[in-house]
């Protein structure tokens, strides 16, 4: 039979990825990056700070407020590769006593990832304003070295998750407006890795062998977005916003190919789970004609993820791992200062709280605390166009890991082994939006 862990850390992560392009991106498994003109003040502001139509991702109110009636914003971001772990791998001996332990040391293991984003909003009339949006809220691309030591907890993970989303805003007068996004979201992921059948099931010598598991699957799913701007003053702007959960019910094949003797294995896999709400609250204060600061506060509720739990028709082959996330709070702060009448320059910076500790951190998702630092700047190319820029650099904390499989709930696998050792991390990511009026 299959080990229960392939299935399940596979399929598992393929509906949690449903949470980041690449792991440094923002804690737990999501992408804050939707917009370079927030990303050049570490994302202060982004649900206060009505400075162009990326702000319907985050609050969808802010479009009651843009400048210059319909309008369109395109780009991407680009995080670059990298990641580093240092540890080993180490297993009992199916003959004989004692244990096998394998060096898992990997570089690089966090792929080059291209996160495009694009907005449209046109005003109906002086009270309500509609808005088109696509943009990608979580996702993940790590690929550890071929035959590292780890393989058989992860190889590769690719899950990318894509929003849908069009807005209503209604402003009620010059200072205060609220807003609704409806959200169409779906799910690919493809996850690896080698994965062990045990070899009395196939009735050949006591044991177990390897082969490489695969698993593919997909969904669909609605969520919606929630808030309000009010202007207190002509130099001070709040934000709030809500963002809904999302259920998805990932369903998949799990296949394990080159197995020795017998060739193939396959079968089904399901995984109900679901992405949690956050809420975000926003500051923007314009202190002169020159200088104006921003700040944010987001709550994420990581605390529904507290366990994977891989289903299948055939009851032998569920899979469970324990994760007992954390609720966490995301604290940013930035400032843009009006260079000329062409360059807007930007800085930020933000804590970004992590909702997996040492005794919850896995190899799929090597997260930690991190720390982002980033520059950004808006370069007025005519009367109706514009283009950010934008640099953050994302370094987060090192971090332990001692990973060991479950057969379910408090029941560890002891035959199957752990994987432990130190993740050391940080990216490089830039940023580019083209912002046209017409």
């Amino acid at each position: 039979m299959l080990f229960p862990l392939n299935r399940k850390v596979v399929l598992a992560s393929a509906i949690a990825m449903a949470s980041q392009v690449s792991f440094v991106q923002a804690a737990g498994y999501g992408i804050n990056e939707q917009s370079a003109s927030y990303l050049g003040t570490g994302f202060a502001g982004r649900a206060s700070n009505a400075i162009d139509a990326s702000i319907s991702a985050t609050n969808p109110a802010g479009i009651s407020f843009l400048e210059g009636g319909r309008q369109i914003s395109v780009g991407a971001d680009v995080i670059l590769e990298g990641g580093s772990f240092d540890g080993e791998y180490t297993r009992p001996r199916q003959i004989g006593s004692g244990n096998i332990t394998t060096d898992a040391g990997t570089d690089d293991f966090q792929k080059t990832s291209f996160v495009p984003f694009g907005y449209f909003v046109v005003p109906i009339d002086e009270k309500w304003s509609f808005g088109l949006a696509g943009y990608a809220p979580y996702g993940i691309e790590l690929d550890y070295e071929n035959g590292w030591g780890g393989e058989y907890f992860a190889d590769k993970t690719s899950v990318k998750v894509m929003n849908l989303q069009g807005t209503l805003s209604y402003k009620f007068n010059d200072d205060l407006a609220i807003g609704f996004g409806l959200i169409g979201s779906h799910v690919a992921g493809e996850l690896t890795q080698k994965s062990w059948v045990a070899s009395d099931d196939l009735g050949i010598p006591s044991g177990v062998i390897a082969g490489d598991g695969t698993i593919k699957g997909d969904d669909n799913t609605l969520g919606w977005n929630l808030g309000a701007i009010w202007n207190v003053n002509d130099s001070t702007t709040l934000g709030l916003a809500y963002h809904s959960k999302l259920d998805f019910t990932l369903e998949g094949d799990f296949d394990v190919e080159d197995i020795p003797v017998v060739g193939s294995k396959s079968d089904d896999a399901s995984l109900k789970i679901t992405m949690p709400e956050k809420i975000m609250f926003s500051a923007t204060h314009k202190v002169d004609e020159q200088w104006t600061v921003m700040a944010d506060a987001t709550w994420t509720r990581w605390s529904r993820f507290q366990e994977f739990h891989v289903t299948s028709p055939n009851p032998d082959l569920d899979s469970y791992v324990p994760m007992n996330w954390k609720n966490t709070w995301a604290l940013s702060l930035g400032t843009s200062y009006q260079l000329d009448e062409k360059w807007l320059l930007r800085a930020g910076y933000m804590f970004d709280e992590s909702p997996v500790s040492n005794d919850t951190r896995t190899v799929r998702s090597p997260d930690a605390n991190r720390n982002w630092f980033t520059l950004g700047a808006n370069l007025k190319l005519a009367e109706n166009m514009n283009m950010d820029f934008a640099y953050a650099y994302v370094k987060l904390n090192s971090a332990s890991i001692d990973e060991a499989k479950y057969k379910g709930p408090g029941e560890l696998d002891s035959d199957y082994g752990s994987i432990s050792g130190d993740y050391d991390s940080s990216s490089h990511i830039f940023g580019v939006q083209l912002n046209y009026l017409f």
